[in-house]
């Protein structure tokens, strides 16, 4: 891919220039006749590598999902891929996935296969797409891998949207409270604590515990804040070392409640790909082959990868799966189930719609327990804060009386 500088006359006679990206300039040339501009002048651009340029990076999950719904609609209705890329382009008037879809376009017309055309495009469509896409064209099965994907697509898309909503009020409620903690421990406290320099009882342990902390927190906070912000650094670097990703993988699936949400969404995405893949026809090695990139968590992928290699050697893939010890066994019970019946793809696909509702289950049983510990503590802080400024002044009407 590379970027393209344009002039070109719009049908109104207007001149406009612009930027765009092709895999050549006859391909260029066709993407500006298809918006119906007659090119004048056409030159590499100074960002010659497309991968730098900024549509591919812009596209959100929403309207790759949306774009494919379309597609996969007009192919269901026997419409010409190359007219279906355009179709689905034209929805998208503000959205720079539609420059990418008329490239995809371009590209077809000149006699490339779809899978072909959206894998010039990594920014935007993934190897696990692109393939799904080849395994409907190998099949003869297009329309049916692309409604396919269009499902996928959206329950992904639902998914990030429950773990969005399920982690944003506790970030946020967390991020106040250590907000108004400090503040007031940094602000309050301080100003509090001049009105107890005259006096001539000594001080409740509570309150001197809170005035040293006050106090050490004025003069370190910064320190502290940027040591937190050093180790957070450090572990990210660390953990793109295989090992050090493997071990702290293996330390989350053993977590009593995020262990379990982690390995259960971790499943679900696996087992909807993999319906996907073998409903299209897709052998089982190559499905799992491709699948196991879905799995974010390493043990898991490593665990699919060991099983690959028993079915290679002729194993069952439910007996393979069961041997690895890390998928849920709901998904196995369920692979064991599909090949009695001889529809492998459907059981995985139960299988992940169960996981999904475990996931949102869990997920709701989760929040309804943290907002409250949050707000709770919350309290906690603040009532040993009041109830270290109020001590030593109950104390002196005490003594008044």
């Amino acid at each position: 891919m590379e970027a393209f500088d344009y002039a070109a006359i719009d049908i109104s006679g207007k001149r406009v220039s612009g930027t765009l990206t092709a895999m050549s300039a006859r391909e260029a040339r066709n993407i500006l006749k298809t918006q119906k501009l007659t090119p004048i002048d056409l030159k590499i651009s100074k960002a010659k590598q497309a991968g730098h340029w900024q549509f591919e990076r812009k596209i959100s999950h929403k309207d790759r999902t949306q774009a494919t719904r379309q597609i996969a609609i007009l192919l269901g209705a026997a419409t010409p891929v190359e007219e279906a890329l355009k179709i689905t382009a034209l929805q998208f008037e503000k959205s720079p996935l539609r420059q990418v879809l008329l490239s995809a376009r371009a590209q077809v017309l000149e006699g490339a296969k779809l899978s072909e055309a959206f894998r010039a495009h990594p920014k935007t469509f993934s190897n696990l797409y692109v393939a799904m896409v080849a395994s409907g064209e190998t099949s003869g099965r297009l329309p049916v891998v692309m409604e396919r994907l269009a499902v996928d697509l959206e329950a992904a898309q639902k998914i990030r949207r429950k773990v969005l909503g399920a982690s944003v009020y506790p970030i946020v409620l967390s991020v106040v409270a250590l907000i108004v903690v400090t503040l007031l421990m940094v602000l309050v406290v301080p100003m509090v604590v001049k009105q107890f320099e005259n006096f001539d009882q000594d001080l409740p342990g509570l309150t001197r515990f809170v005035i040293g902390f006050s106090a050490w927190l004025k003069a370190y906070g910064i320190i502290l804040a940027v040591g937190v912000l050093m180790a957070i650094l450090f572990l990210r670097q660390a953990l793109k070392k295989p090992t050090i990703k493997l071990a702290w993988h293996r330390q989350v699936l053993k977590l009593p409640v995020i262990g379990r949400v982690s390995r259960d969404l971790n499943a679900a995405r696996f087992a909807r790909t993999m319906a996907g893949l073998m409903e299209s026809g897709t052998p089982a090695l190559t499905a799992m082959g491709t699948a196991k990139f879905t799995l974010k968590n390493v043990v898991m992928r490593q665990a699919v990868e060991d099983a690959m290699i028993r079915v290679r050697e002729g194993s069952a893939m439910s007996a393979a799966l069961r041997q690895s010890n890390v998928l849920p066994p709901l998904v196995v019970q369920m692979v064991a189930g599909g090949e009695a019946s001889g529809d492998i793809g459907k059981m995985f696909s139960k299988s992940a719609e169960y996981l999904e509702d475990e996931f949102d289950g869990s997920t709701t049983i989760f929040l309804s327990l943290l907002e409250p510990l949050i707000i709770i503590a919350l309290s906690g802080v603040v009532l040993i804060i009041i109830g270290a400024i109020f001590l030593p002044i109950l104390r002196l009407n005490t003594l008044a009386f």
